[in-house]
Protein backbone atom coordinates (compact mmCIF):
# COMPACT_ATOMS: atom_id res chain seq x y z
CA UNK A 1 0.00 0.00 0.00
CA UNK A 2 2.83 2.52 0.61
CA UNK A 3 4.58 1.52 -2.25
CA UNK A 4 1.16 2.35 -4.74
CA UNK A 5 1.11 5.64 -2.73
CA UNK A 6 4.44 6.75 -3.49
CA UNK A 7 4.49 4.77 -6.96
CA UNK A 8 0.61 7.73 -7.74
CA UNK A 9 2.62 10.53 -6.28
CA UNK A 10 5.50 9.68 -8.72
CA UNK A 11 3.61 9.53 -11.38
CA UNK A 12 1.33 12.19 -10.94
CA UNK A 13 4.19 15.71 -10.79
CA UNK A 14 5.30 14.90 -14.74
CA UNK A 15 1.61 14.53 -15.92
CA UNK A 16 0.28 18.00 -13.86
CA UNK A 17 3.38 19.75 -15.57
CA UNK A 18 2.42 18.55 -18.58
CA UNK A 19 -1.07 19.25 -18.59
CA UNK A 20 -0.42 22.78 -17.63
CA UNK A 21 2.26 22.85 -20.64
CA UNK A 22 -1.05 21.43 -22.76
CA UNK A 23 -3.40 24.09 -21.53
CA UNK A 24 -1.16 27.11 -22.03
CA UNK A 25 -0.36 26.16 -25.79
CA UNK A 26 -4.49 25.91 -26.59
CA UNK A 27 -5.06 29.75 -24.54
CA UNK A 28 -2.14 30.77 -26.86
CA UNK A 29 -3.52 29.31 -29.84
CA UNK A 30 -7.06 30.47 -29.08
CA UNK A 31 -5.92 33.90 -28.45
CA UNK A 32 -4.08 33.98 -31.87
CA UNK A 33 -6.76 32.93 -33.33
CA UNK A 34 -9.12 35.74 -31.49
CA UNK A 35 -6.87 38.12 -32.44
CA UNK A 36 -6.70 36.82 -36.11
CA UNK A 37 -10.51 37.01 -36.39
CA UNK A 38 -10.75 40.40 -34.56
CA UNK A 39 -7.94 41.89 -37.29
CA UNK A 40 -10.04 39.78 -40.45
CA UNK A 41 -13.18 42.04 -39.33
CA UNK A 42 -11.35 45.29 -38.77
CA UNK A 43 -10.15 45.02 -41.98
CA UNK A 44 -12.97 43.08 -43.86
CA UNK A 45 -13.83 45.44 -46.75
CA UNK A 46 -17.75 46.83 -45.94
CA UNK A 47 -18.46 48.86 -49.19
CA UNK A 48 -16.62 50.58 -51.99
CA UNK A 49 -16.43 53.46 -53.12
CA UNK A 50 -14.46 54.50 -55.98
CA UNK A 51 -12.10 51.64 -56.00
CA UNK A 52 -11.22 52.26 -52.59
CA UNK A 53 -12.36 49.56 -50.08
CA UNK A 54 -14.00 51.00 -46.88
CA UNK A 55 -13.42 48.86 -43.99
CA UNK A 56 -14.27 48.61 -40.15
CA UNK A 57 -11.10 50.04 -39.06
CA UNK A 58 -11.79 52.59 -41.48
CA UNK A 59 -15.01 53.76 -40.49
CA UNK A 60 -13.80 53.55 -36.37
CA UNK A 61 -10.61 55.86 -37.24
CA UNK A 62 -13.01 58.69 -39.52
CA UNK A 63 -15.66 58.79 -36.70
CA UNK A 64 -12.83 59.08 -34.06
CA UNK A 65 -11.64 61.73 -36.25
CA UNK A 66 -15.19 63.49 -36.44
CA UNK A 67 -15.91 63.27 -32.78
CA UNK A 68 -12.31 64.81 -31.65
CA UNK A 69 -12.52 67.38 -34.40
CA UNK A 70 -16.27 68.56 -33.17
CA UNK A 71 -15.46 68.92 -29.49
CA UNK A 72 -12.11 71.05 -30.29
CA UNK A 73 -14.35 72.85 -32.99
CA UNK A 74 -16.92 73.49 -30.37
CA UNK A 75 -14.18 74.70 -27.76
CA UNK A 76 -13.02 77.14 -30.49
CA UNK A 77 -16.24 78.33 -31.43
CA UNK A 78 -16.70 79.34 -27.98
CA UNK A 79 -13.51 81.01 -27.63
CA UNK A 80 -13.80 82.46 -30.86
CA UNK A 81 -17.37 83.97 -29.68
CA UNK A 82 -16.07 85.58 -26.58
CA UNK A 83 -12.71 86.85 -28.47
CA UNK A 84 -14.72 88.96 -31.17
CA UNK A 85 -17.05 90.15 -28.45
CA UNK A 86 -14.19 91.94 -27.01
CA UNK A 87 -12.48 93.36 -30.38
CA UNK A 88 -15.70 93.66 -32.50
CA UNK A 89 -18.35 96.45 -31.83
CA UNK A 90 -20.91 94.13 -33.96
CA UNK A 91 -24.72 93.59 -32.90
CA UNK A 92 -25.31 90.05 -31.04
CA UNK A 93 -27.03 88.76 -33.89
CA UNK A 94 -24.20 89.55 -36.57
CA UNK A 95 -21.57 88.08 -34.08
CA UNK A 96 -23.10 85.16 -33.72
CA UNK A 97 -23.74 84.41 -37.79
CA UNK A 98 -20.33 85.12 -38.52
CA UNK A 99 -18.83 82.64 -35.68
CA UNK A 100 -21.23 80.40 -36.93
CA UNK A 101 -20.32 80.53 -40.69
CA UNK A 102 -16.86 79.89 -39.01
CA UNK A 103 -17.43 76.64 -37.27
CA UNK A 104 -19.42 75.33 -40.51
CA UNK A 105 -17.26 76.10 -42.90
CA UNK A 106 -14.23 74.49 -40.73
CA UNK A 107 -16.50 71.50 -40.03
CA UNK A 108 -16.64 71.01 -43.98
CA UNK A 109 -12.69 71.29 -43.77
CA UNK A 110 -12.61 68.45 -41.16
CA UNK A 111 -15.24 66.24 -43.14
CA UNK A 112 -12.87 66.36 -46.31
CA UNK A 113 -9.89 65.97 -43.62
CA UNK A 114 -11.19 62.84 -42.20
CA UNK A 115 -12.00 61.08 -45.62
CA UNK A 116 -8.65 61.48 -47.02
CA UNK A 117 -7.32 59.43 -43.58
CA UNK A 118 -9.41 56.56 -45.21
CA UNK A 119 -8.29 56.99 -48.65
CA UNK A 120 -11.27 58.51 -50.53
CA UNK A 121 -10.29 61.80 -52.01
CA UNK A 122 -11.86 64.30 -54.05
CA UNK A 123 -12.38 62.14 -56.72
CA UNK A 124 -14.33 59.54 -54.71
CA UNK A 125 -16.39 62.27 -52.76
CA UNK A 126 -17.64 63.72 -55.70
CA UNK A 127 -18.68 60.13 -56.32
CA UNK A 128 -20.08 60.54 -52.64
CA UNK A 129 -22.01 63.72 -53.70
CA UNK A 130 -23.83 62.02 -56.41
CA UNK A 131 -24.72 59.25 -54.48
CA UNK A 132 -26.08 62.01 -51.99
CA UNK A 133 -28.18 64.28 -54.76
CA UNK A 134 -29.55 61.00 -55.39
CA UNK A 135 -30.94 60.43 -51.95
CA UNK A 136 -31.98 64.06 -52.32
CA UNK A 137 -33.89 63.12 -54.90
CA UNK A 138 -35.30 60.21 -52.87
CA UNK A 139 -36.21 61.75 -49.26
CA UNK A 140 -33.78 63.90 -48.41
CA UNK A 141 -35.52 67.19 -49.98
CA UNK A 142 -36.80 68.41 -46.50
CA UNK A 143 -33.16 68.26 -44.93
CA UNK A 144 -31.20 69.68 -47.58
CA UNK A 145 -33.99 72.59 -48.35
CA UNK A 146 -33.57 73.78 -44.31
CA UNK A 147 -29.32 72.72 -44.48
CA UNK A 148 -29.30 75.42 -47.52
CA UNK A 149 -31.89 77.85 -46.35
CA UNK A 150 -30.00 77.97 -42.83
CA UNK A 151 -26.65 78.88 -44.96
CA UNK A 152 -28.84 81.90 -47.00
CA UNK A 153 -29.97 83.07 -43.69
CA UNK A 154 -26.45 83.32 -42.00
CA UNK A 155 -24.93 84.79 -45.16
CA UNK A 156 -27.70 87.42 -45.61
CA UNK A 157 -28.53 88.21 -42.25
CA UNK A 158 -31.90 89.02 -43.09
CA UNK A 159 -32.70 87.52 -39.84
CA UNK A 160 -30.63 87.81 -36.79
CA UNK A 161 -30.35 86.66 -33.06
CA UNK A 162 -33.02 89.01 -31.00
CA UNK A 163 -35.23 89.98 -33.48
CA UNK A 164 -38.57 89.94 -32.74
CA UNK A 165 -40.90 87.94 -35.96
CA UNK A 166 -43.84 87.01 -36.39
CA UNK A 167 -44.78 83.63 -38.50
CA UNK A 168 -47.08 83.08 -40.61
CA UNK A 169 -49.82 81.56 -38.59
CA UNK A 170 -49.69 84.66 -36.29
CA UNK A 171 -47.08 83.42 -33.65
CA UNK A 172 -44.33 86.34 -32.23
CA UNK A 173 -41.59 85.89 -30.65
CA UNK A 174 -37.83 86.54 -30.38
CA UNK A 175 -34.95 84.54 -32.16
CA UNK A 176 -32.83 82.97 -29.76
CA UNK A 177 -30.48 80.79 -31.86
CA UNK A 178 -30.07 80.51 -35.70
CA UNK A 179 -28.83 76.81 -36.45
CA UNK A 180 -27.60 75.48 -39.57
CA UNK A 181 -31.45 73.48 -40.11
CA UNK A 182 -33.44 75.39 -37.49
CA UNK A 183 -33.73 78.57 -35.66
CA UNK A 184 -35.28 78.73 -31.81
CA UNK A 185 -38.16 81.52 -31.26
CA UNK A 186 -39.03 82.13 -27.85
CA UNK A 187 -42.40 83.07 -27.51
CA UNK A 188 -44.05 85.66 -25.24
CA UNK A 189 -45.85 82.96 -23.12
CA UNK A 190 -42.27 81.06 -22.95
CA UNK A 191 -42.21 78.82 -25.57
CA UNK A 192 -39.35 77.52 -27.87
CA UNK A 193 -40.30 77.05 -30.88
CA UNK A 194 -37.91 75.02 -33.50
CA UNK A 195 -38.73 76.33 -36.58
CA UNK A 196 -37.41 75.04 -39.93
CA UNK A 197 -35.23 76.81 -41.40
CA UNK A 198 -36.77 76.77 -45.27
CA UNK A 199 -39.75 78.09 -43.62
CA UNK A 200 -38.09 81.62 -43.27
CA UNK A 201 -37.27 81.94 -46.68
CA UNK A 202 -40.34 80.08 -48.56
CA UNK A 203 -43.29 81.91 -46.11
CA UNK A 204 -44.05 85.72 -44.75
CA UNK A 205 -42.52 86.61 -41.98
CA UNK A 206 -42.31 89.57 -40.51
CA UNK A 207 -40.10 90.91 -38.52
CA UNK A 208 -40.35 94.24 -35.77
CA UNK A 209 -36.66 94.62 -36.04
CA UNK A 210 -35.35 95.27 -39.44
CA UNK A 211 -33.83 98.12 -40.25
CA UNK A 212 -35.17 100.94 -38.04
CA UNK A 213 -37.48 100.25 -34.93
CA UNK A 214 -39.76 102.65 -35.89
CA UNK A 215 -43.13 100.60 -34.93
CA UNK A 216 -46.51 102.05 -35.63
CA UNK A 217 -50.09 100.74 -33.87
CA UNK A 218 -53.53 100.94 -34.28
CA UNK A 219 -55.88 100.73 -30.92
CA UNK A 220 -59.40 100.52 -32.22
CA UNK A 221 -61.57 101.76 -29.67
CA UNK A 222 -65.74 103.39 -29.64
CA UNK A 223 -67.96 105.56 -27.72
CA UNK A 224 -71.34 106.26 -27.68
CA UNK A 225 -73.68 108.43 -30.05
CA UNK A 226 -73.85 111.74 -28.61
CA UNK A 227 -70.50 112.23 -27.87
CA UNK A 228 -68.26 115.00 -29.49
CA UNK A 229 -65.62 113.56 -31.55
CA UNK A 230 -63.31 116.62 -31.19
CA UNK A 231 -63.39 116.12 -27.24
CA UNK A 232 -62.82 112.44 -27.73
CA UNK A 233 -59.63 113.23 -29.86
CA UNK A 234 -58.24 115.62 -27.05
CA UNK A 235 -58.61 113.23 -24.46
CA UNK A 236 -57.70 110.35 -26.09
CA UNK A 237 -54.38 112.09 -27.43
CA UNK A 238 -53.57 113.57 -23.91
CA UNK A 239 -53.95 110.14 -22.53
CA UNK A 240 -51.88 108.14 -25.29
CA UNK A 241 -48.79 111.06 -24.46
CA UNK A 242 -49.10 109.52 -20.57
CA UNK A 243 -48.05 106.06 -22.06
CA UNK A 244 -44.00 105.73 -21.51
CA UNK A 245 -43.97 103.83 -24.82
CA UNK A 246 -45.11 106.42 -27.09
CA UNK A 247 -42.49 108.41 -28.97
CA UNK A 248 -44.17 111.75 -30.42
CA UNK A 249 -42.43 114.02 -32.91
CA UNK A 250 -43.24 116.02 -36.14
CA UNK A 251 -42.49 113.05 -38.48
CA UNK A 252 -44.26 110.56 -35.65
CA UNK A 253 -47.60 112.15 -34.68
CA UNK A 254 -49.91 110.89 -32.71
CA UNK A 255 -53.42 110.50 -34.59
CA UNK A 256 -57.16 110.06 -33.44
CA UNK A 257 -58.93 108.65 -36.74
CA UNK A 258 -62.99 108.82 -36.63
CA UNK A 259 -63.07 105.74 -38.72
CA UNK A 260 -67.00 105.11 -39.07
CA UNK A 261 -70.56 104.60 -37.48
CA UNK A 262 -70.51 101.39 -35.83
CA UNK A 263 -73.92 99.47 -34.82
CA UNK A 264 -73.96 100.76 -31.11
CA UNK A 265 -70.97 103.28 -31.35
CA UNK A 266 -69.08 105.78 -32.89
CA UNK A 267 -65.56 104.47 -34.40
CA UNK A 268 -62.11 105.38 -33.87
CA UNK A 269 -58.96 104.72 -33.92
CA UNK A 270 -55.78 105.39 -31.92
CA UNK A 271 -52.22 105.60 -33.81
CA UNK A 272 -48.84 106.31 -32.34
CA UNK A 273 -45.80 105.25 -33.15
CA UNK A 274 -43.25 103.36 -30.58
CA UNK A 275 -39.49 102.45 -30.72
CA UNK A 276 -39.31 98.22 -30.23
CA UNK A 277 -35.62 98.94 -29.25
CA UNK A 278 -37.26 99.58 -26.01
CA UNK A 279 -39.24 96.59 -25.14
CA UNK A 280 -39.61 92.93 -25.81
CA UNK A 281 -43.12 92.81 -25.09
CA UNK A 282 -45.79 91.38 -27.01
CA UNK A 283 -48.21 93.69 -29.53
CA UNK A 284 -50.94 92.32 -27.14
CA UNK A 285 -49.18 93.81 -24.26
CA UNK A 286 -48.42 96.74 -25.19
CA UNK A 287 -51.77 97.50 -27.06
CA UNK A 288 -53.33 96.70 -23.45
CA UNK A 289 -51.47 99.48 -22.01
CA UNK A 290 -53.07 102.16 -24.09
CA UNK A 291 -56.63 100.46 -23.78
CA UNK A 292 -56.11 101.04 -19.44
CA UNK A 293 -55.51 104.66 -20.59
CA UNK A 294 -57.74 105.52 -23.00
CA UNK A 295 -60.75 104.02 -20.71
CA UNK A 296 -59.44 106.37 -17.62
CA UNK A 297 -59.49 109.29 -19.97
CA UNK A 298 -62.98 108.64 -21.35
CA UNK A 299 -64.36 107.78 -17.76
CA UNK A 300 -62.54 111.15 -16.05
CA UNK A 301 -64.20 112.93 -19.19
CA UNK A 302 -67.93 112.02 -18.70
CA UNK A 303 -67.84 110.54 -22.01
CA UNK A 304 -69.79 107.36 -22.59
CA UNK A 305 -67.96 103.76 -23.34
CA UNK A 306 -70.93 102.10 -25.72
CA UNK A 307 -72.93 98.71 -25.25
CA UNK A 308 -74.22 96.84 -27.79
CA UNK A 309 -78.35 98.49 -28.47
CA UNK A 310 -80.79 97.01 -29.93
CA UNK A 311 -84.56 97.78 -30.73
CA UNK A 312 -87.49 95.69 -30.93
CA UNK A 313 -90.44 96.18 -33.20
CA UNK A 314 -93.82 93.89 -32.62
CA UNK A 315 -95.67 93.77 -35.83
CA UNK A 316 -98.77 92.56 -33.71
CA UNK A 317 -99.68 91.69 -30.30
CA UNK A 318 -103.10 90.16 -28.62
CA UNK A 319 -105.24 92.80 -26.85
CA UNK A 320 -105.11 90.43 -23.47
CA UNK A 321 -100.92 90.26 -23.39
CA UNK A 322 -101.42 94.37 -23.85
CA UNK A 323 -103.35 94.63 -21.03
CA UNK A 324 -101.36 92.50 -18.69
CA UNK A 325 -98.01 94.80 -19.88
CA UNK A 326 -99.84 97.86 -18.52
CA UNK A 327 -100.98 96.02 -15.64
CA UNK A 328 -97.35 95.20 -14.96
CA UNK A 329 -95.94 98.42 -15.54
CA UNK A 330 -98.57 100.23 -13.41
CA UNK A 331 -97.70 98.11 -10.59
CA UNK A 332 -93.74 99.16 -10.83
CA UNK A 333 -94.31 102.65 -11.29
CA UNK A 334 -97.20 103.23 -8.86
Amino acid sequence: MFCHLNRKTFIKGPLSGNLLVRLQQILKAVKMETLSLFKKGLYFSLIEIGGVKITLFALLKFGLILILGIIALRFFRRRLQRFLSGKLTLPPGALNSTVTLFYYFFLVLLVLVALSTIGINLTQIGFLLGAFGVGIGFGLQTIANNFISGLILLGERSLKVDDLVELEDGTLGIVKEINIRSTIIRTFDGQDLIVPNSEFISKRISTWTYGDDWRRIHIPFGVAYGSDPEKVKKVVTEAARKVPLTEEDSEHPIRVWFIGFGDSSLEFALVVWIRQSQTQRALTGIKSDYYYAIHRALVEAGIEIPFPQRDIHFKSISPELTESLRNLWREQHG
